[in-house]
Protein backbone atom coordinates (compact mmCIF):
# COMPACT_ATOMS: atom_id res chain seq x y z
CA UNK A 1 0.00 0.00 0.00
CA UNK A 2 1.63 3.40 -1.04
CA UNK A 3 2.20 5.72 2.03
CA UNK A 4 -0.25 8.70 2.40
CA UNK A 5 2.93 10.92 1.08
CA UNK A 6 3.19 8.97 -2.44
CA UNK A 7 -0.96 9.00 -2.34
CA UNK A 8 -0.84 13.04 -1.82
CA UNK A 9 2.00 13.48 -4.52
CA UNK A 10 -0.39 11.59 -6.94
CA UNK A 11 -2.99 13.87 -6.51
CA UNK A 12 -4.94 13.21 -3.38
CA UNK A 13 -4.69 16.68 -2.22
CA UNK A 14 -8.52 17.45 -1.58
CA UNK A 15 -9.01 19.47 1.64
CA UNK A 16 -12.30 20.87 3.18
CA UNK A 17 -12.05 23.94 5.25
CA UNK A 18 -13.13 24.19 8.43
CA UNK A 19 -14.18 28.04 9.08
CA UNK A 20 -12.94 30.99 6.70
CA UNK A 21 -9.51 32.66 6.46
CA UNK A 22 -9.82 33.77 3.42
CA UNK A 23 -5.76 35.22 2.87
CA UNK A 24 -4.57 31.46 4.16
CA UNK A 25 -6.99 29.83 1.38
CA UNK A 26 -6.27 32.28 -1.01
CA UNK A 27 -2.53 30.98 -0.62
CA UNK A 28 -3.04 27.49 -1.01
CA UNK A 29 -5.01 28.35 -4.25
CA UNK A 30 -2.04 30.38 -5.66
CA UNK A 31 0.28 27.07 -4.69
CA UNK A 32 -1.79 24.93 -6.51
CA UNK A 33 -2.11 27.46 -9.55
CA UNK A 34 1.75 27.75 -9.82
CA UNK A 35 2.59 23.89 -9.02
CA UNK A 36 0.66 23.35 -12.38
CA UNK A 37 -2.36 21.59 -10.84
CA UNK A 38 -5.84 21.83 -12.90
CA UNK A 39 -7.74 22.71 -10.40
CA UNK A 40 -7.86 23.61 -6.73
CA UNK A 41 -7.25 21.47 -3.67
CA UNK A 42 -9.63 23.74 -1.48
CA UNK A 43 -12.87 21.62 -2.22
CA UNK A 44 -15.31 23.39 -0.08
CA UNK A 45 -15.73 25.62 3.41
CA UNK A 46 -17.64 24.62 6.13
CA UNK A 47 -18.84 28.05 7.30
CA UNK A 48 -22.56 29.15 8.31
CA UNK A 49 -22.26 32.66 7.12
CA UNK A 50 -22.06 32.71 3.22
CA UNK A 51 -22.75 30.56 0.00
CA UNK A 52 -19.09 30.71 -1.35
CA UNK A 53 -15.90 32.22 -0.88
CA UNK A 54 -14.81 34.00 -3.96
CA UNK A 55 -11.29 33.65 -4.82
CA UNK A 56 -8.60 33.63 -7.60
CA UNK A 57 -7.71 30.69 -9.45
CA UNK A 58 -4.63 32.29 -11.54
CA UNK A 59 -6.24 35.73 -12.69
CA UNK A 60 -9.56 33.88 -13.14
CA UNK A 61 -11.68 34.58 -9.96
CA UNK A 62 -13.50 31.65 -8.76
CA UNK A 63 -16.38 30.78 -5.96
CA UNK A 64 -15.44 27.86 -3.65
CA UNK A 65 -18.58 26.72 -1.95
CA UNK A 66 -19.46 26.99 1.87
CA UNK A 67 -21.86 25.16 3.67
CA UNK A 68 -23.13 24.91 6.88
CA UNK A 69 -22.41 21.42 8.16
CA UNK A 70 -20.09 18.36 6.98
CA UNK A 71 -23.42 16.61 5.93
CA UNK A 72 -24.55 19.06 3.36
CA UNK A 73 -21.22 18.43 1.09
CA UNK A 74 -22.38 17.39 -2.05
CA UNK A 75 -20.80 13.95 -2.79
CA UNK A 76 -18.84 14.49 -5.65
CA UNK A 77 -17.09 17.20 -3.68
CA UNK A 78 -16.59 15.29 -0.66
CA UNK A 79 -15.08 12.38 -2.69
CA UNK A 80 -11.92 13.95 -2.89
CA UNK A 81 -11.98 14.98 0.50
CA UNK A 82 -8.46 13.71 2.32
CA UNK A 83 -7.38 16.95 4.27
CA UNK A 84 -8.74 19.19 7.23
CA UNK A 85 -7.75 22.82 7.02
CA UNK A 86 -9.73 23.74 10.86
CA UNK A 87 -9.42 28.01 11.28
CA UNK A 88 -11.81 28.15 13.78
CA UNK A 89 -11.42 29.74 17.04
CA UNK A 90 -9.71 27.62 20.07
CA UNK A 91 -12.96 26.33 21.89
CA UNK A 92 -14.12 25.49 18.30
CA UNK A 93 -11.94 23.13 17.15
CA UNK A 94 -12.60 20.11 18.80
CA UNK A 95 -16.10 19.68 17.90
CA UNK A 96 -15.40 20.91 14.22
CA UNK A 97 -12.54 18.65 14.19
CA UNK A 98 -14.46 15.23 15.32
CA UNK A 99 -16.75 16.51 13.00
CA UNK A 100 -14.78 15.90 9.74
CA UNK A 101 -13.10 12.49 11.06
CA UNK A 102 -16.48 11.37 11.72
CA UNK A 103 -17.66 12.52 7.92
CA UNK A 104 -14.03 11.35 6.57
CA UNK A 105 -12.91 8.46 8.38
CA UNK A 106 -10.85 7.82 5.51
CA UNK A 107 -8.63 11.34 5.48
CA UNK A 108 -5.10 11.09 5.97
CA UNK A 109 -4.99 14.62 8.72
CA UNK A 110 -5.39 17.90 8.69
CA UNK A 111 -4.13 20.91 10.58
CA UNK A 112 -6.06 23.15 13.46
CA UNK A 113 -4.62 26.65 13.02
CA UNK A 114 -5.98 27.84 16.45
CA UNK A 115 -4.09 28.75 19.36
CA UNK A 116 -5.65 27.96 23.29
CA UNK A 117 -7.54 25.26 22.50
CA UNK A 118 -8.40 23.88 26.49
CA UNK A 119 -6.07 21.04 27.35
CA UNK A 120 -8.54 18.43 27.67
CA UNK A 121 -9.90 18.83 24.04
CA UNK A 122 -6.09 18.75 22.29
CA UNK A 123 -5.67 15.31 24.92
CA UNK A 124 -9.17 14.01 23.74
CA UNK A 125 -7.86 14.51 20.22
CA UNK A 126 -4.50 12.75 21.13
CA UNK A 127 -6.16 9.74 22.30
CA UNK A 128 -8.85 9.73 18.65
CA UNK A 129 -6.52 10.18 16.57
CA UNK A 130 -2.45 10.73 17.34
CA UNK A 131 -1.68 7.15 16.33
CA UNK A 132 -4.19 7.27 12.90
CA UNK A 133 -3.87 10.61 11.73
CA UNK A 134 -1.20 13.57 10.47
CA UNK A 135 -2.96 16.02 12.24
CA UNK A 136 -0.78 19.07 13.21
CA UNK A 137 -1.42 21.52 15.53
CA UNK A 138 -3.40 23.14 17.54
CA UNK A 139 -0.92 26.24 17.31
CA UNK A 140 0.24 24.92 13.81
CA UNK A 141 0.77 26.75 10.33
CA UNK A 142 0.52 23.41 8.38
CA UNK A 143 1.72 20.70 6.51
CA UNK A 144 3.48 21.01 3.37
CA UNK A 145 4.38 18.55 0.38
CA UNK A 146 5.95 20.52 -2.57
CA UNK A 147 4.55 20.85 -5.52
CA UNK A 148 1.51 18.32 -4.15
CA UNK A 149 -0.28 20.02 -0.68
CA UNK A 150 0.09 22.74 0.70
CA UNK A 151 -2.34 23.12 3.82
CA UNK A 152 -2.35 26.21 5.76
CA UNK A 153 -0.18 29.42 6.04
CA UNK A 154 2.69 27.33 5.94
CA UNK A 155 5.51 28.27 3.70
CA UNK A 156 3.99 32.16 3.82
CA UNK A 157 0.38 33.47 2.19
CA UNK A 158 1.72 35.71 -0.88
CA UNK A 159 2.09 33.82 -4.16
CA UNK A 160 5.65 35.79 -4.45
CA UNK A 161 6.74 33.83 -1.32
CA UNK A 162 5.38 30.75 -2.64
CA UNK A 163 7.55 30.74 -4.96
CA UNK A 164 10.67 32.40 -4.07
CA UNK A 165 10.75 29.47 -1.22
CA UNK A 166 10.45 27.07 -4.40
CA UNK A 167 7.58 25.25 -2.49
CA UNK A 168 6.28 24.40 -6.22
CA UNK A 169 9.65 21.94 -6.86
CA UNK A 170 10.52 19.14 -5.22
CA UNK A 171 13.51 19.30 -2.54
CA UNK A 172 15.45 16.41 -0.69
CA UNK A 173 15.22 18.53 2.76
CA UNK A 174 12.42 17.98 5.69
CA UNK A 175 11.86 20.95 7.69
CA UNK A 176 9.98 20.20 11.10
CA UNK A 177 9.74 22.43 14.50
CA UNK A 178 7.51 23.51 16.44
CA UNK A 179 7.13 27.08 16.20
CA UNK A 180 4.70 28.06 12.97
CA UNK A 181 7.36 31.28 12.51
CA UNK A 182 10.05 29.09 12.58
CA UNK A 183 8.98 25.96 10.23
CA UNK A 184 8.52 29.05 7.19
CA UNK A 185 12.03 30.48 8.14
CA UNK A 186 13.77 27.06 7.53
CA UNK A 187 11.72 26.40 4.36
CA UNK A 188 12.91 30.02 3.42
CA UNK A 189 16.19 29.26 4.63
CA UNK A 190 16.71 26.04 2.99
CA UNK A 191 15.59 27.48 -0.18
CA UNK A 192 18.13 30.53 -0.17
CA UNK A 193 20.79 27.71 0.41
CA UNK A 194 20.19 26.49 -3.26
CA UNK A 195 18.33 23.26 -1.58
CA UNK A 196 14.53 22.82 -1.74
CA UNK A 197 12.16 21.34 0.96
CA UNK A 198 10.71 17.72 0.54
CA UNK A 199 8.16 17.79 2.77
CA UNK A 200 7.65 20.31 5.97
CA UNK A 201 5.22 20.17 9.05
CA UNK A 202 4.46 22.70 11.60
CA UNK A 203 3.72 20.66 14.88
CA UNK A 204 2.19 23.19 16.70
CA UNK A 205 3.52 25.45 19.72
CA UNK A 206 0.62 24.64 21.91
CA UNK A 207 0.97 22.23 25.49
CA UNK A 208 -0.55 19.27 23.81
CA UNK A 209 0.23 18.89 20.15
CA UNK A 210 -1.54 15.82 18.77
CA UNK A 211 1.26 14.65 16.24
CA UNK A 212 3.92 13.35 18.09
CA UNK A 213 7.48 14.76 17.18
CA UNK A 214 8.56 10.55 16.85
CA UNK A 215 5.54 10.73 14.61
CA UNK A 216 6.77 13.05 12.32
CA UNK A 217 10.00 11.57 12.27
CA UNK A 218 9.22 7.81 11.22
CA UNK A 219 6.91 9.69 7.90
CA UNK A 220 10.52 11.55 7.05
CA UNK A 221 12.54 7.71 7.50
CA UNK A 222 10.22 6.07 5.27
CA UNK A 223 9.66 8.77 2.70
CA UNK A 224 12.66 8.45 0.09
CA UNK A 225 12.33 11.88 -1.06
CA UNK A 226 13.53 13.44 2.24
CA UNK A 227 16.86 13.22 2.60
CA UNK A 228 17.77 14.85 5.50
CA UNK A 229 15.57 16.89 8.51
CA UNK A 230 16.15 20.20 9.24
CA UNK A 231 14.77 20.93 13.07
CA UNK A 232 14.34 24.19 15.34
CA UNK A 233 13.93 23.55 18.59
CA UNK A 234 13.65 25.86 21.81
CA UNK A 235 14.80 25.55 25.73
CA UNK A 236 11.93 24.02 27.73
CA UNK A 237 9.82 20.44 26.65
CA UNK A 238 11.96 17.14 26.41
CA UNK A 239 11.10 16.49 22.28
CA UNK A 240 14.37 16.99 21.24
CA UNK A 241 15.10 13.60 23.15
CA UNK A 242 12.83 11.99 21.27
CA UNK A 243 15.39 12.44 18.43
CA UNK A 244 18.40 11.62 20.54
CA UNK A 245 16.60 8.13 20.96
CA UNK A 246 15.44 7.31 17.59
CA UNK A 247 19.30 8.33 16.42
CA UNK A 248 20.99 6.32 19.07
CA UNK A 249 18.55 3.62 17.93
CA UNK A 250 18.92 3.87 14.40
CA UNK A 251 15.15 4.54 13.62
CA UNK A 252 15.88 7.63 12.46
CA UNK A 253 19.11 7.46 9.61
CA UNK A 254 19.09 10.08 7.84
CA UNK A 255 21.54 13.43 8.69
CA UNK A 256 19.88 15.81 11.51
CA UNK A 257 20.44 19.62 11.16
CA UNK A 258 19.32 21.32 14.49
CA UNK A 259 19.09 24.65 16.02
CA UNK A 260 17.93 24.82 19.95
CA UNK A 261 17.19 28.45 20.75
CA UNK A 262 17.20 29.76 24.43
CA UNK A 263 20.81 30.33 25.52
CA UNK A 264 19.83 33.63 26.03
CA UNK A 265 18.07 32.21 29.16
CA UNK A 266 21.27 31.53 31.12
CA UNK A 267 22.07 35.21 31.33
CA UNK A 268 19.00 35.58 33.55
CA UNK A 269 18.57 34.99 37.59
CA UNK A 270 15.61 32.60 36.73
CA UNK A 271 14.34 31.22 33.47
CA UNK A 272 12.08 33.16 31.29
CA UNK A 273 9.09 32.20 29.41
CA UNK A 274 9.74 32.10 25.83
CA UNK A 275 6.53 32.70 22.72
CA UNK A 276 5.35 28.72 23.30
CA UNK A 277 3.42 27.30 25.99
CA UNK A 278 6.54 24.54 26.37
CA UNK A 279 9.38 27.01 26.03
CA UNK A 280 10.01 27.16 29.78
CA UNK A 281 12.91 25.60 31.40
CA UNK A 282 11.54 23.28 34.11
CA UNK A 283 14.49 21.45 34.69
CA UNK A 284 18.29 21.48 33.86
CA UNK A 285 17.95 18.87 30.88
CA UNK A 286 15.35 21.00 29.16
CA UNK A 287 18.04 23.71 29.04
CA UNK A 288 19.20 24.86 25.11
CA UNK A 289 22.66 24.15 26.02
CA UNK A 290 21.96 19.99 27.17
CA UNK A 291 19.58 19.79 24.57
CA UNK A 292 22.35 20.94 21.84
CA UNK A 293 25.31 18.41 23.48
CA UNK A 294 22.94 15.56 23.82
CA UNK A 295 21.98 15.94 20.06
CA UNK A 296 25.84 16.00 19.10
CA UNK A 297 26.62 13.16 21.33
CA UNK A 298 23.58 11.23 19.12
CA UNK A 299 25.28 12.67 15.72
CA UNK A 300 23.39 15.01 15.14
CA UNK A 301 24.33 18.40 13.57
CA UNK A 302 24.00 21.33 16.25
CA UNK A 303 25.47 24.48 15.31
CA UNK A 304 25.98 27.22 18.13
CA UNK A 305 24.54 29.98 16.00
CA UNK A 306 21.91 30.29 13.41
CA UNK A 307 23.61 31.49 10.37
CA UNK A 308 26.16 28.38 10.95
CA UNK A 309 22.76 25.95 11.17
CA UNK A 310 21.53 27.73 8.19
CA UNK A 311 24.97 27.55 6.28
CA UNK A 312 24.51 23.53 7.31
CA UNK A 313 21.63 22.72 4.46
CA UNK A 314 24.32 23.26 1.77
CA UNK A 315 26.10 20.16 2.77
CA UNK A 316 22.91 18.26 3.07
CA UNK A 317 22.68 15.52 0.45
CA UNK A 318 20.42 16.13 -2.80
CA UNK A 319 21.28 18.32 -6.01
CA UNK A 320 20.53 21.89 -6.43
CA UNK A 321 16.89 23.36 -7.36
CA UNK A 322 17.42 26.06 -9.77
CA UNK A 323 13.62 27.81 -9.24
CA UNK A 324 12.51 30.07 -12.76
CA UNK A 325 11.22 33.43 -11.24
CA UNK A 326 8.73 35.79 -11.87
CA UNK A 327 5.75 33.58 -12.40
CA UNK A 328 4.03 34.79 -9.26
CA UNK A 329 4.74 38.31 -10.13
CA UNK A 330 2.24 38.31 -12.98
CA UNK A 331 -0.27 37.61 -10.33
CA UNK A 332 0.40 40.59 -8.86
CA UNK A 333 -1.99 42.52 -11.22
CA UNK A 334 -4.85 40.90 -10.99
CA UNK A 335 -7.48 42.67 -9.49
CA UNK A 336 -11.02 41.60 -7.34
CA UNK A 337 -14.53 42.17 -9.29
CA UNK A 338 -17.35 44.06 -7.62
CA UNK A 339 -20.28 41.90 -8.58
CA UNK A 340 -20.28 37.88 -9.16
CA UNK A 341 -22.38 37.21 -12.45
CA UNK A 342 -22.94 34.16 -14.70
CA UNK A 343 -22.85 34.18 -18.70
CA UNK A 344 -25.91 33.03 -19.29
CA UNK A 345 -25.35 33.77 -23.35
CA UNK A 346 -22.01 34.70 -24.56
CA UNK A 347 -22.72 37.60 -26.70
CA UNK A 348 -19.76 37.23 -29.00
CA UNK A 349 -20.92 34.30 -30.71
CA UNK A 350 -24.72 33.53 -32.20
CA UNK A 351 -26.04 30.44 -34.15
CA UNK A 352 -26.54 30.51 -37.32
CA UNK A 353 -30.19 31.01 -37.71
CA UNK A 354 -30.71 31.36 -42.12
CA UNK A 355 -28.74 29.66 -44.89
CA UNK A 356 -28.70 29.89 -48.30
CA UNK A 357 -32.50 31.37 -47.89
CA UNK A 358 -33.43 28.35 -45.55
CA UNK A 359 -34.20 28.19 -41.91
CA UNK A 360 -31.52 26.57 -40.07
CA UNK A 361 -33.16 23.67 -37.44
CA UNK A 362 -32.21 24.69 -34.21
CA UNK A 363 -31.43 22.16 -31.45
CA UNK A 364 -32.00 24.52 -28.48
CA UNK A 365 -35.21 26.06 -27.70
CA UNK A 366 -36.23 28.96 -25.10
CA UNK A 367 -36.94 26.84 -22.47
CA UNK A 368 -33.84 25.24 -22.66
CA UNK A 369 -32.11 28.21 -22.64
CA UNK A 370 -34.05 29.67 -19.86
CA UNK A 371 -34.03 26.75 -17.67
CA UNK A 372 -29.48 26.71 -18.67
CA UNK A 373 -29.82 30.17 -16.93
CA UNK A 374 -32.13 29.98 -14.24
CA UNK A 375 -30.44 26.41 -12.86
CA UNK A 376 -26.47 27.37 -14.21
CA UNK A 377 -26.30 24.25 -15.71
CA UNK A 378 -27.38 22.58 -19.09
CA UNK A 379 -30.59 20.42 -18.72
CA UNK A 380 -29.58 16.61 -19.13
CA UNK A 381 -33.57 15.21 -20.05
CA UNK A 382 -36.19 16.24 -22.55
CA UNK A 383 -38.14 15.95 -19.57
CA UNK A 384 -37.01 18.43 -17.71
CA UNK A 385 -37.61 21.06 -21.05
CA UNK A 386 -40.79 19.56 -22.02
CA UNK A 387 -42.36 20.01 -18.65
CA UNK A 388 -41.04 23.65 -18.22
CA UNK A 389 -41.91 24.31 -21.78
CA UNK A 390 -45.45 23.37 -20.73
CA UNK A 391 -45.67 25.34 -17.88
CA UNK A 392 -44.45 28.01 -19.75
CA UNK A 393 -47.28 27.74 -22.49
CA UNK A 394 -49.96 27.05 -19.67
CA UNK A 395 -49.08 30.23 -17.35
CA UNK A 396 -48.97 32.35 -19.99
CA UNK A 397 -52.22 34.17 -19.07
CA UNK A 398 -55.57 33.39 -17.19
CA UNK A 399 -57.61 36.49 -18.15
CA UNK A 400 -58.22 39.88 -17.41
CA UNK A 401 -59.97 39.57 -14.02
CA UNK A 402 -56.99 38.31 -12.09
CA UNK A 403 -55.01 40.98 -9.94
CA UNK A 404 -51.86 41.26 -11.74
CA UNK A 405 -53.69 41.93 -14.85
CA UNK A 406 -55.85 44.40 -13.25
CA UNK A 407 -53.02 46.31 -12.00
CA UNK A 408 -51.12 46.38 -15.63
CA UNK A 409 -54.30 47.34 -17.27
CA UNK A 410 -54.97 50.44 -14.60
CA UNK A 411 -51.94 51.79 -14.82
CA UNK A 412 -51.54 51.50 -18.39
CA UNK A 413 -54.77 53.38 -19.02
CA UNK A 414 -53.15 56.19 -16.52
CA UNK A 415 -51.02 56.88 -19.06
CA UNK A 416 -47.71 55.42 -18.06
CA UNK A 417 -45.16 53.21 -20.12
CA UNK A 418 -44.78 49.58 -20.44
CA UNK A 419 -42.02 49.20 -17.98
CA UNK A 420 -44.33 50.82 -15.05
CA UNK A 421 -47.14 49.04 -15.97
CA UNK A 422 -45.56 45.71 -16.35
CA UNK A 423 -44.18 46.82 -12.97
CA UNK A 424 -47.57 47.47 -11.22
CA UNK A 425 -48.73 44.03 -12.48
CA UNK A 426 -45.40 41.78 -11.37
CA UNK A 427 -45.71 43.72 -8.03
CA UNK A 428 -48.93 42.11 -7.22
CA UNK A 429 -47.51 38.96 -7.50
CA UNK A 430 -47.14 37.18 -4.05
CA UNK A 431 -48.90 34.27 -1.75
CA UNK A 432 -52.39 35.18 -3.06
CA UNK A 433 -51.27 35.77 -6.34
CA UNK A 434 -49.07 33.82 -8.81
CA UNK A 435 -46.27 33.38 -5.86
CA UNK A 436 -47.67 30.60 -4.16
CA UNK A 437 -45.95 27.71 -6.61
CA UNK A 438 -42.38 28.10 -4.04
CA UNK A 439 -43.72 27.61 -0.72
CA UNK A 440 -46.31 25.00 -2.32
CA UNK A 441 -42.60 23.56 -3.40
CA UNK A 442 -40.96 23.79 -0.05
CA UNK A 443 -44.48 22.50 1.85
CA UNK A 444 -44.41 18.82 -0.60
CA UNK A 445 -40.75 18.79 0.04
CA UNK A 446 -40.58 19.08 3.42
CA UNK A 447 -43.20 17.16 4.08
CA UNK A 448 -42.53 14.36 2.06
CA UNK A 449 -39.20 14.39 3.82
CA UNK A 450 -40.37 14.87 7.61
CA UNK A 451 -42.11 11.19 6.77
CA UNK A 452 -45.78 11.86 8.21
CA UNK A 453 -48.92 10.76 6.78
CA UNK A 454 -50.82 13.34 4.95
CA UNK A 455 -53.94 13.14 7.33
CA UNK A 456 -51.23 14.22 10.17
CA UNK A 457 -49.76 16.77 8.09
CA UNK A 458 -52.93 18.85 7.39
CA UNK A 459 -53.94 18.18 11.05
CA UNK A 460 -50.35 19.30 11.53
CA UNK A 461 -50.96 22.66 9.64
CA UNK A 462 -54.39 23.36 10.31
CA UNK A 463 -53.77 23.02 14.50
CA UNK A 464 -50.68 25.40 13.16
CA UNK A 465 -53.17 28.14 11.16
CA UNK A 466 -51.67 27.79 8.18
CA UNK A 467 -52.91 27.44 4.63
CA UNK A 468 -51.38 24.59 2.75
CA UNK A 469 -50.07 26.56 -0.38
CA UNK A 470 -51.10 24.22 -3.66
CA UNK A 471 -54.18 23.21 -2.21
CA UNK A 472 -57.68 25.06 -2.99
CA UNK A 473 -59.30 27.16 -6.08
CA UNK A 474 -62.05 29.74 -6.31
CA UNK A 475 -62.96 28.63 -9.54
CA UNK A 476 -62.39 24.93 -9.76
CA UNK A 477 -63.38 22.15 -7.78
CA UNK A 478 -64.15 17.77 -8.01
CA UNK A 479 -66.64 17.66 -10.87
CA UNK A 480 -65.08 20.73 -12.83
CA UNK A 481 -61.40 20.41 -12.51
CA UNK A 482 -58.67 22.76 -13.90
CA UNK A 483 -57.36 21.29 -17.52
CA UNK A 484 -53.99 22.92 -16.72
CA UNK A 485 -53.38 20.40 -13.70
CA UNK A 486 -55.04 17.68 -15.87
CA UNK A 487 -52.46 18.38 -18.49
CA UNK A 488 -49.15 18.39 -16.58
CA UNK A 489 -50.25 15.14 -14.23
CA UNK A 490 -49.71 13.26 -17.53
CA UNK A 491 -45.83 14.12 -16.62
CA UNK A 492 -45.71 11.57 -13.51
CA UNK A 493 -46.17 8.66 -15.93
CA UNK A 494 -42.88 9.79 -17.57
CA UNK A 495 -40.76 9.45 -13.96
CA UNK A 496 -40.08 6.12 -12.23
CA UNK A 497 -40.22 8.08 -9.02
CA UNK A 498 -42.40 10.90 -7.81
CA UNK A 499 -42.86 11.12 -4.11
CA UNK A 500 -43.61 14.77 -3.59
CA UNK A 501 -46.19 14.60 -6.57
CA UNK A 502 -47.56 11.60 -4.79
CA UNK A 503 -47.89 13.24 -0.95
CA UNK A 504 -49.52 16.13 -2.81
CA UNK A 505 -51.93 13.73 -4.30
CA UNK A 506 -52.33 12.07 -0.77
CA UNK A 507 -52.95 15.85 0.90
CA UNK A 508 -55.60 16.20 -2.05
CA UNK A 509 -57.60 13.04 -0.98
CA UNK A 510 -57.43 14.18 2.81
CA UNK A 511 -58.26 17.95 1.74
CA UNK A 512 -61.27 17.22 -0.51
CA UNK A 513 -62.77 14.87 1.90
CA UNK A 514 -63.51 17.97 3.95
CA UNK A 515 -64.07 20.64 0.99
CA UNK A 516 -64.96 19.88 -2.86
CA UNK A 517 -62.96 22.97 -4.04
CA UNK A 518 -59.59 22.19 -1.93
CA UNK A 519 -58.32 20.41 -5.45
CA UNK A 520 -54.50 20.28 -5.66
CA UNK A 521 -54.49 23.43 -8.24
CA UNK A 522 -51.96 24.63 -10.94
CA UNK A 523 -48.89 25.95 -8.24
CA UNK A 524 -49.49 22.48 -6.25
CA UNK A 525 -49.02 20.60 -9.35
CA UNK A 526 -46.25 22.97 -10.77
CA UNK A 527 -44.13 22.31 -7.47
CA UNK A 528 -44.78 18.81 -6.95
CA UNK A 529 -43.88 17.54 -10.48
CA UNK A 530 -40.94 19.80 -10.90
CA UNK A 531 -39.11 19.10 -7.11
CA UNK A 532 -39.68 15.29 -8.76
CA UNK A 533 -38.38 15.76 -12.22
CA UNK A 534 -35.27 18.09 -10.99
CA UNK A 535 -33.96 15.00 -8.42
CA UNK A 536 -35.05 12.10 -10.52
CA UNK A 537 -34.12 13.47 -14.13
CA UNK A 538 -31.13 16.28 -13.31
CA UNK A 539 -30.08 14.55 -10.55
CA UNK A 540 -30.30 17.73 -7.94
CA UNK A 541 -29.53 16.44 -4.02
CA UNK A 542 -31.97 17.35 -0.97
CA UNK A 543 -29.94 19.87 -0.05
CA UNK A 544 -29.68 21.51 -3.94
CA UNK A 545 -33.87 21.28 -4.30
CA UNK A 546 -33.87 23.21 -0.30
CA UNK A 547 -31.39 26.15 -1.96
CA UNK A 548 -34.15 26.30 -4.90
CA UNK A 549 -36.13 26.77 -2.86
CA UNK A 550 -35.16 28.99 -0.33
CA UNK A 551 -33.62 31.09 -3.30
CA UNK A 552 -37.44 31.15 -4.56
CA UNK A 553 -36.90 29.39 -7.74
CA UNK A 554 -39.89 27.96 -8.44
CA UNK A 555 -42.26 31.29 -8.55
CA UNK A 556 -40.11 32.06 -11.70
CA UNK A 557 -42.12 29.41 -13.24
CA UNK A 558 -44.97 31.91 -13.03
CA UNK A 559 -42.89 35.32 -13.09
CA UNK A 560 -41.75 34.48 -16.72
CA UNK A 561 -44.65 33.57 -18.68
CA UNK A 562 -47.15 35.94 -16.81
CA UNK A 563 -44.78 38.64 -18.12
CA UNK A 564 -46.09 37.99 -21.48
CA UNK A 565 -49.52 38.20 -20.64
CA UNK A 566 -49.13 41.15 -18.85
CA UNK A 567 -47.52 43.05 -21.83
CA UNK A 568 -50.12 41.55 -24.20
CA UNK A 569 -52.71 43.37 -21.17
CA UNK A 570 -50.74 46.54 -21.81
CA UNK A 571 -50.55 46.67 -25.45
CA UNK A 572 -54.13 46.00 -25.58
CA UNK A 573 -55.20 48.98 -23.10
CA UNK A 574 -52.96 51.16 -25.61
CA UNK A 575 -54.55 50.36 -28.46
CA UNK A 576 -58.26 50.82 -27.27
CA UNK A 577 -57.29 54.05 -25.69
CA UNK A 578 -60.21 53.95 -23.24
CA UNK A 579 -58.99 56.63 -21.26
CA UNK A 580 -58.42 56.93 -17.46
CA UNK A 581 -59.88 53.98 -15.59
CA UNK A 582 -62.51 54.93 -12.77
CA UNK A 583 -64.79 52.91 -10.89
CA UNK A 584 -68.47 53.33 -11.08
CA UNK A 585 -69.63 55.35 -7.35
CA UNK A 586 -72.03 51.95 -7.46
CA UNK A 587 -69.36 49.53 -7.04
CA UNK A 588 -68.18 51.04 -4.18
CA UNK A 589 -69.09 50.50 -0.60
CA UNK A 590 -68.37 53.75 1.08
CA UNK A 591 -68.57 54.50 4.94
CA UNK A 592 -68.78 57.79 6.67
CA UNK A 593 -66.89 58.41 9.67
CA UNK A 594 -68.39 57.30 13.04
CA UNK A 595 -69.31 60.54 15.41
Amino acid sequence: MKSFLEQVRAGEDGVLVMGNHPRIIQSMLDFDYLSGKNAPSVRALITGNRKALKCFWGKKEILIPCYANVSLVPEERAKRVRWMLNVQSGRRAFDSTVSFFEAFPEAFGGTIFAENVPEKHATELIARYGATKLLSGPASVGILVPRALKLGAIGGVDAVQIEKSHLTLEGSIAVVSTSGGMTNELIHGVAASGKGVSFALAIGGDRFPVASLSEVLAVIENDPHSKALAYFGELGGVDEYEIVELLKSKKFTKPVIAYIAGIIDEAFDEHMQFGHAKALVARQDESARAKREALRAAGAIAPDTFPEFLAAFRKTPGGDIVAPMGIADDLKSRRESILSTREIINVDTAPEYVKNGALVSQTGSFSRNILSALLARKPKSEVTVAFADAVFSLLIDHGGAVSGAVNTMVTARAGKDMVSSLASGLLTIGPRFGGAINESARTWNAGFASGVTASAFVEQETKAGRLILGIGHKKYRIGLLDPRVAALSQFATLLKNHPRYDFARQVEEVTTAKSGSLILNVDGIIASLFTDILSECEGFTDAELKALIDAEFFNALFIIPRTVGFISHFLEQKENDEGLFRLPEDLLFTRKPEK
